[in-house]
Formats: structure tokens, C-alpha cells, sequence
């Protein structure tokens, strides 16, 4: 099984809205289940910028272990056949762990940013990440948009906390001894 920590704060939102006007834009990316009709996006103003948004994610539990940590975001880009690219930065307060730049695609698609053991070593709390989105195109002229409809980190569940000590003394009790 694993842990997901979903967006469940806007910590600064930019240019970034909801495709149904609510105001909360952690709100429209973090569903459980995929679900491409809500979404987040930004329009580009075709002079080459770059368009952050910063959301805090909820917690999960250390869960002691160096496999399987990654940020899944699910991202299309709408309106222009070049390259807009997608940076993905997960952050422990005010340190990045980890950020990769992703090439979008005109159909919705998962982008997984997988951490190193290093990496998710230096997570010094898993109540304190945040996830840094930033949109960037190439100068384009016309406009397009970059959208969102998912995104989270994911890691293995939590090890059980129960001794050693007490699995054996149970089995000892169970041999009737």
C-alpha cells in the first residue's frame, strides 16, 4: 500500500485559476480518482514567463522506509504546438528536495518526479512539504494554457510499530506454553 499527500492549501496562487471559478485551486487537483473535467490553469502572456503556484500538501506518515517516494502531476498543455514546459519542485519548508522540468503534451498525462534515496532523506517532516508548479513557455506569440488536474506524493505506508518482543511473546502464548 501507499501514502498520498494531496494539495490541501494554496499558499500563493499567481495567475493560476479554477476552470469553474471556485477560489480554492488546491481544491480543483485534489481528488483521489482522476478527474480531468476539474482543473487548474494559466493563461500565457506570450512574453516567455513563468507562472508559479505553491500548495501546501497534507501529511502523511514517516513511513521509515527509502522506497517508492515520488510527486505525480497530471498536466496538458491547450492552444499552441510548441514546447511549454512544467516545472515540478517539492519542497521541505523552505528547501527543494527535488525539481524537475517536464515537456507538456496537448492530452492530458502523468508526469512522475521520482526522489532518490538521498533525496527523500533530507525530508526532515513529511507535515511540512510543499510543491512548487511553474509553468514556462518559449516565447510564443498567441496564447495557450496550461492546466492541471492532479497532483500529489506518494511513498510506502507507514512500518508497523508493534516489537518483536511481543510478536514472539504472543506466538510463545499461542503454543500453549
Amino acid at each position: 500500500m501507499v501514502q498520498k499527500a494531496h494539495p490541501d492549501a494554496d499558499t500563493s496562487v499567481g495567475a493560476w485559476v479554477t476552470n469553474d471559478g471556485s477560489s480554492d485551486r488546491f481544491a480543483a487537483i485534489n481528488e483521489v480518482t482522476t478527474d480531468d473535467s476539474d482543473f487548474i490553469h494559466v493563461t500565457d502572456d506570450s512574453s516567455g514567463s513563468s507562472f508559479p503556484i505553491t500548495l501546501s500538501l497534507s501529511s502523511v506518515t514517516d513511513p521509515s522506509s527509502t522506497d517508492a517516494h515520488s510527486v505525480v502531476v497530471r498536466a496538458v498543455v491547450a492552444g499552441v504546438s510548441g514546447e511549454v514546459n512544467l516545472n515540478v519542485n517539492l519542497k521541505d519548508g523552505g528547501s527543494s528536495i527535488k525539481n524537475e522540468t517536464f515537456t507538456l503534451q496537448d492530452s492530458f498525462t502523468n508526469h512522475t518526479m521520482n526522489l532518490s534515496t538521498a533525496q527523500l532523506n533530507s525530508i526532515s517532516g513529511y507535515g511540512n512539504l510543499t510543491l512548487v508548479l511553474t509553468s514556462t513557455d518559449d516565447s510564443y506569440s498567441g496564447s495557450f494554457q496550461t492546466k492541471i488536474s492532479q497532483a500529489y506524493f506518494t511513498c510506502p505506508d507507514a512500518s508497523s510499530s508493534v516489537p518483536i518482543a511481543a510478536i514472539a511473546m504472543n506466538t510463545y502464548r499461542q503454543m500453549g506454553n
